[in-house]
């Protein structure tokens, strides 16, 4: 194995451990801000779809480590987009939902998450390789 290789491989499962990590905070501080305003016991929310919401949380930092990213900008600009999707799911689901039933708007929101997080901190790596700025895009140049 040549020494890039295992340069990419030890990239890859370092950010496969960050992501990880970064989908159980995340996951677990929504379950326990929905929990205590709930007034339920702290660990009732985790059920069987919580790895679900685990890998949906972590999915665009698994994309980020299996491309092997290092640079820090595309990783800040993931994880600020996911807390903030992740923030506005515990503030929908803290609320009292008028509707009848489940809220499927948020929920389809939520699958499809990691789409534009993932876009984002994509984007983000581009320009970072271009060396230009969003506006230079404007410009055309």
């Amino acid at each position: 194995m040549t020494d890039l290789s295992k340069t990419y491989l030890k990239r890859v499962f370092t950010g496969l451990f960050a992501a990880a990590i970064i989908g159980v905070a995340v996951v677990g501080a929504c379950n326990t801000i929905c929990a205590i305003t709930a007034g339920f016991p702290l660990l009732s929310l985790w059920d069987d779809a919580s790895p679900m919401q685990i890998l949906i949380a972590s999915a665009p930092f698994i994309l980020l480590a299996l491309l092997g990213v290092r640079a820090r900008r595309p990783w800040i600009v993931a994880l600020s987009l996911t807390f903030a999707f992740w923030a506005y799911y515990a503030y929908v689901i803290t609320r009292p939902y008028e509707g009848g039933g489940a809220n499927i708007g948020l929920g389809i929101l939520m699958l499809f998450s990691p789409l534009p997080i993932a876009g984002a901190s994509l984007l983000s790596l581009l320009f970072l390789a271009h060396g230009g700025r969003a506006y230079d895009l404007a410009d055309g140049s």
